[in-house]
This record gives structure tokens, C-alpha cells and sequence, in this order.
């Protein structure tokens, strides 16, 4: 992908300053504590629909492999499977928390502990135990695992034959992802959705980073690749692009169609994707010029509340309302 504003831009005072910034925070009545609107029915959504019950979360993995979250179920599969009905399906808790992936193993946080499920293979047969319910994990890409949920200001970080360090964060934790750096530790990247705020974690050494406001109203956080984050901003009606290869920082935002929601990046493409849950569009945003220019439009289900990019450029939307499952060829 083309970069904005590399690291190697920055003076060492935007670190200042960005500390600066999450000392000065406060809260407002105003802002804050965003909630996915509620769609209208759809007219001509693209693609090719796949019945399905109201998805509330998704994630993909090795490229290519979906697991597709129900209250109390995940279906494995790749689209193939989900068209022949020939998924794997686990039962889970309805209290487990957010669905993340690295690599080739989905990640998801319960009260026992995180179960690391094999795309391939999958089952509930790897608990990693926490010393507390999570309700968000993330695993970096060397192996340690970083976990936290939405009680508690605080993060720790498992790691290989160690004890587990834990350290505080700026609040509570409504989402946890981690994100490949070009010759660098991953980014592990927190929000909270109550106060609308995004914070790095440096992990490496058992510390929170910096902390910056989302706009009005932080909806959802996905991540790219070389610290890239695509941010929907729901009640201010923006996408954002972050970048966290060093310190996160603001790169850019855009306005949007009304109450965007679902975010996700297409790295063959070189597109942010966001979805407008009020106008069930699904816009796919060039971000290499300095200010996101809308590149892609497409039509959805009603209520895309999770959207996933494969690795050929298929984008997956998924409605929270029963639906369906949206499969949309590479559209470029």
C-alpha cells in the first residue's frame, strides 16, 4: 500500500504532544458511548446472499477461512462451506467477548481464559487460562498474548514460561487488536467505546502508550498492515485512519454516509471499507493521497454491523438481524 505521513516524518515533539494529549482527556456527556443504528430494510444488496442467523461478530484467518459468531455459536468455514452448509460449528458461552485472529488461529476471550481455535481444524480443546474473565485478546505475531476486558482499566500480557505481568490502561477495554510493523514489534491497539478513545499499549514493556479521541462516537476498530487501523467514527459520521508503527497518531478522517459502523481494510486493493448501517452502503475509500477519496460503492444487507476483506479482495458483510452472510467478488 502507499503510506501517509511515514514515521520517519515525525519529530520526536509529536510524541510529546501525543503524550500531552492523554493527560488533557476528559469526558463529555456529548460524546461517547456509541451504539449501532438500526438499518431499513435493504433494496438490491450486491453479491450473493447466504441465509444465516444475527451475526455478532466475524473475523477471518489465514487468509480466506471465516468464523462467523452467533450469541452462542461460531461457524468455521470458508465461503465454499458456508454455501454447502458444511461449516464447523462450536458451541460457546453468550458472555465470551471479541473475536480476534493471528495467523492461522482465531482468538476468543471467555471467563475461563482465551481458546485459541485452529482456522483448519477447529476446536475448544485450547484454553489459555487467565487469572481473570476477558472479554478482549489479542496475539501478537511473536507469540505473546495480551488480554483484558470491559470491567477493568488494566491490561497483562502472558507471555512463554513467565509470569503474567499486568499493568493499567487508560480505562476499560470494548476492543483489543495487535498489527504487523515493518521491522517492529507488532502495534497492540486498544479502544473504549464509552469515552470514544483509542490508546496504544507497549507491550514489550508492560506499559500503556498514548491515548487520542475518536471523533464523537468510536464505533468499531480494524486493523491492516505495517500499524495501519481504519476507525469508524459513528456519531460524528467519519472514517478515520490511524497509524500506530511507532505512536499512534491521527492520519486523516473523511466524512462519511450517517452512522458508519463496520470497518475493515483491503490490503490487495490498497482500500479502507466502512459501512453506513442508516444507508446500507458499503464505501471503499482510497487513503494514499493525504485525504480518503471514495473509491468503491456498493449496496448491503440490512444491519452489516461486521465486514471482513479475504485475501483474493472478497468482501464478507454480515448482518446483525438475520440477514445473511454478503459475499461480494473483488469489486475492483
Amino acid at each position: 500500500m502507499s503510506r501517509v505521513l511515514p514515521a520517519s516524518a515525525l519529530v520526536a515533539s509529536t510524541a510529546l504532544l501525543l503524550s500531552a494529549c492523554t493527560q488533557q482527556i476528559t469526558d463529555s456527556p456529548d460524546m461517547g458511548k456509541a451504539t449501532p443504528a438500526v438499518s431499513p430494510a435493504a433494496t438490491n444488496p450486491d453479491g450473493q446472499i447466504i441465509e444465516f442467523g444475527n451475526v455478532t461478530d466475524m473475523e477471518v484467518a489465514d487468509g480466506d477461512i471465516l468464523s462467523v459468531r452467533t450469541e452462542d455459536s461460531l461457524s468455521i468455514g470458508t465461503v465454499a462451506d458456508f454455501e454447502a452448509g458444511d461449516v464447523v460449528e462450536l458451541g460457546v458461552d453468550k458472555q465470551c467477548g471479541d473475536l480476534t485472529s493471528t495467523g492461522g488461529t482465531f482468538l476468543l476471550p471467555c471467563d475461563a481464559g482465551v481458546y485459541f481455535i485452529d482456522a483448519a481444524n477447529p476446536t475448544l480443546d485450547d484454553l489459555h487460562e487467565t487469572d481473570k474473565p476477558v472479554t478482549v485478546a489479542a496475539l501478537t505475531t511473536d507469540g505473546e498474548l495480551v488480554v483484558g476486558n470491559d470491567q477493568d482499566a488494566e491490561l497483562t500480557v502472558y507471555r512463554d514460561s513467565e509470569d503474567p505481568e499486568t499493568f493499567d490502561v487508560a480505562a476499560p477495554n470494548t476492543q483489543l487488536i495487535s498489527v504487523p510493523v515493518n521491522d517492529r514489534h507488532d502495534a497492540v491497539v486498544r479502544t473504549w467505546n464509552e469515552n470514544t478513545t483509542i490508546q496504544d499499549v507497549d507491550y514489550p514493556n508492560d506499559r500503556e502508550g498514548a491515548t487520542l479521541r475518536v471523533g464523537l462516537g468510536l464505533g468499531q476498530m480494524a486493523g491492516g498492515e505495517d500499524g495501519l487501523l481504519v476507525v469508524s467514527d459513528e456519531m460524528g459520521g467519519q472514517i478515520a485512519i490511524y497509524n500506530a508503527d511507532d505512536v499512534i497518531r491521527l492520519q486523516m478522517t473523511a466524512p462519511v454516509d450517517a452512522n458508519p459502523w463496520g470497518v475493515a481494510w483491503d490490503s490487495t486493493n490498497a482500500l479502507a471499507w466502512i459501512t453506513s448501517l442508516s444507508e446500507n452502503t458499503l464505501v471503499g475509500y482510497k487513503i494514499s493521497e493525504g485525504v480518503p477519496e471514495e473509491q468503491q460503492r456498493l449496496n448491503t444487507v440490512a444491519d452489516a454491523q461486521n465486514i471482513v476483506v479475504l485475501s483474493d479482495a472478497t468482501l464478507v458483510a454480515a448482518s446483525a438481524t438475520g440477514n445473511g452472510l454478503q459475499i461480494i467478488p473483488n469489486p475492483a
